[in-house]
Parts: C-alpha cells; sequence; structure tokens
C-alpha cells in the first residue's frame, strides 16, 4: 500500500487518476469519499455515473464562477492547500483551473482512502 501511496503521489494527469479509479480495489471507498465530502457541501454527485469526473468537474467550474467562498470552505473540508493547487499550476500552466482542483481533491481522496487502508492493516 505504500508503494502505491508514492505512485499516486507522483501522478500528474487526470488521465492517469482515472486510470487509479477504474483500476483501483478501493474505487468504491475514493468514491464514497468524494460523494460525502461533496454532499456536506450541498453538492451532489452521481457516483454510479461513468462521467464522475466531468461531473466534478463542473461543480468546481460552477463554484469557481459563482461562490469562490464555498470552493473554498470543499477544499478546506477535503484537506487540499493552496501550495498544492499552485504547485500543480507552476507544474502544468496550460491545465485549466478547474482541472487542477478536480486532479487534486479525487488525488487527495484516494491518499486519505490508502491512509485509513494501510493503518487498519496495521491494528
Amino acid at each position: 500500500m505504500e508503494k502505491n501511496l508514492k505512485k499516486l503521489n507522483n501522478t500528474h494527469s487526470l488521465e492517469e487518476l482515472n486510470h487509479w479509479l477504474v483500476d483501483a480495489s478501493f474505487n468504491k471507498k475514493v468514491l464514497q469519499q468524494i460523494e460525502k465530502d461533496f454532499s456536506q457541501s450541498d453538492l451532489i454527485l452521481d457516483i454510479e455515473s461513468p462521467e464522475i469526473i466531468s461531473l466534478m468537474q463542473e461543480h468546481i467550474e460552477k463554484l469557481l464562477h459563482d461562490d469562490f467562498a464555498k470552493l473554498m470552505n470543499l477544499l478546506y473540508r477535503i484537506d487540499l492547500s493552496e501550495s498544492k493547487i499552485e504547485s500543480l499550476r507552476a507544474y502544468d500552466p496550460t491545465m485549466p483551473e478547474r482541472d487542477v482542483i478536480t486532479f487534486l481533491v479525487i488525488q487527495r481522496e484516494m491518499q486519505k482512502v490508502m491512509f485509513r487502508e494501510m493503518y487498519k492493516n496495521r491494528l
């Protein structure tokens, strides 16, 4: 699990993350975590949809333009720092803002699930 966490931390694109979501044995837990955090910000996601990333992008795009405070609240709840956003922007300045945030949200949610699994197995 620790090796997978290292690989996840070195992932830099939505396509790579999508590969993790499709192939990872913990994908259901990650999707449930995403759904939980979004729902606590009154954002509805259908985690059964094959278009989950597109749905997240739509929500984030709308929040970027219409309710920045709500977006900041969501990012705080997910535990996603502005420095991580800035770091990915610097890594790929051509990536749209909504994709940067979507990528980091998914990556952070995956990390949470991996950490839980890692420590659950150690007890």
